[in-house]
C-alpha cells in the first residue's frame, strides 16, 4: 500500500521529499486522515476500553466515585466538597455550594476533563455541558444515590457520545495544527532561500508528522517542546535536501 511506502520515505529518506511533494493533494489528504483518524481512535479508545473493564460493574462505579447525597427542593445536597478522579480521564467535582462555574479551585491539581455537580447544575466547560439537576431528578425520579443505578443506560450512551465528541475534537485539532504549521513553514522556507507555496508546505508538514502520528498510535504522544524541536530538525535536513535537488535539476520545485 502506497501509504506505508510513503511513511518509510517520510521517516528515513530526506532525499525523497522533493518527490513526496509531487504527490497529488488528494493522496496527501488521504494519508493525513489515515494517520490522524487511526492515531486518535487508538489514543482515545484506550481510556474508554480501560474504563469499561474497570467500571463494567456499574454499581461498584457508583459506590466508589459518587458520594452520598440527598434531595431537598429538587436540589442535590452533599455534606462537603469532593474532587474525585475516575478511570474515564474525567475528574468529578461535587460542590455543596451553587458555584455553577469551573473555578480555579476546581482546576487546581487537575489534568483531566472536569465534570462538576452542584446542587442545581451539572457542568463541564470542556464538554460544553450545562444541565439543570432538577430536570434529571424529575425525569429519572431520583431521591438517593442508589437510584443512580437506573441511569446505567444513559451513562453508556453518554460514553459513546463522549467518545465521538473526542474523536471529532482531536481530529479537527490535528487538521488545524497541520494548516497553521504549513503557514508558518512557508516563512521558515524563505530563510533557506526557497520559494514555498502553502500547498507544498502542507504536504511537507503532513509527511513530517508521520513519526508523531505513529507515536500517538502506540500511545506515546510527543510532548510539545520535543515535537517542536523534532519538526525544526526534520525541516532543516529536508530543506537542505530540496536545495541540493534544485541545484541538480536546475529547477525550483517549490
Amino acid at each position: 500500500m502506497y501509504i506505508f511506502k510513503q511513511a518509510k520515505n517520510a521517516i528515513l529518506e530526506f532525499d525523497k521529499y522533493p518527490e513526496l511533494l509531487k504527490t497529488s493533494l488528494t493522496k496527501v489528504i488521504f494519508y493525513a486522515l489515515f494517520f490522524i483518524l487511526s492515531s486518535n481512535f487508538t489514543y482515545i479508545s484506550y481510556p474508554f476500553i480501560s474504563s469499561y473493564y474497570e467500571v463494567k460493574n456499574f454499581d461498584s462505579f457508583i459506590e466508589e466515585y459518587i458520594p452520598d447525597f440527598t434531595i431537598e427542593n429538587d436540589k442535590l445536597v452533599f455534606d462537603k466538597y469532593y474532587k474525585i478522579d475516575t478511570p474515564l480521564d474525567i475528574t468529578f467535582i461535587f460542590d455543596p455550594e451553587e458555584n455553577n462555574y469551573i473555578s480555579n479551585e476546581d482546576k487546581k491539581y487537575v489534568d483531566n476533563i472536569i465534570l462538576k455537580v452542584t446542587p442545581t447544575h451539572i457542568i463541564s466547560s470542556t464538554l460544553n455541558i450545562n444541565i439543570e439537576v432538577s430536570s434529571i431528578i424529575k425525569i429519572f425520579n431520583i431521591s438517593e444515590k442508589d437510584d443512580l443505578v437506573n441511569l446505567k443506560f444513559l451513562i453508556t450512551i453518554s460514553n459513546i457520545i463522549a467518545f465521538i465528541v473526542f474523536i471529532v475534537f482531536f481530529t479537527l485539532s490535528d487538521i488545524f495544527k497541520l494548516i497553521i504549521s504549513a503557514l508558518v513553514i512557508v516563512f521558515v522556507a524563505k530563510i533557506y532561500g526557497l520559494k514555498a507555496s502553502f500547498l507544498d508546505m502542507f504536504k511537507l508538514i503532513v509527511y513530517v508528522n508521520t513519526i508523531p502520528f505513529i507515536l500517538k498510535l502506540v500511545l506515546m504522544p510527543m510532548p510539545s517542546f520535543i515535537y517542536i524541536g523534532f519538526v525544526l530538525l526534520y525541516l532543516h535536513f529536508i530543506f537542505k535536501s530540496i536545495i541540493e535537488y534544485n541545484k541538480k535539476t536546475q529547477t525550483n520545485t517549490l
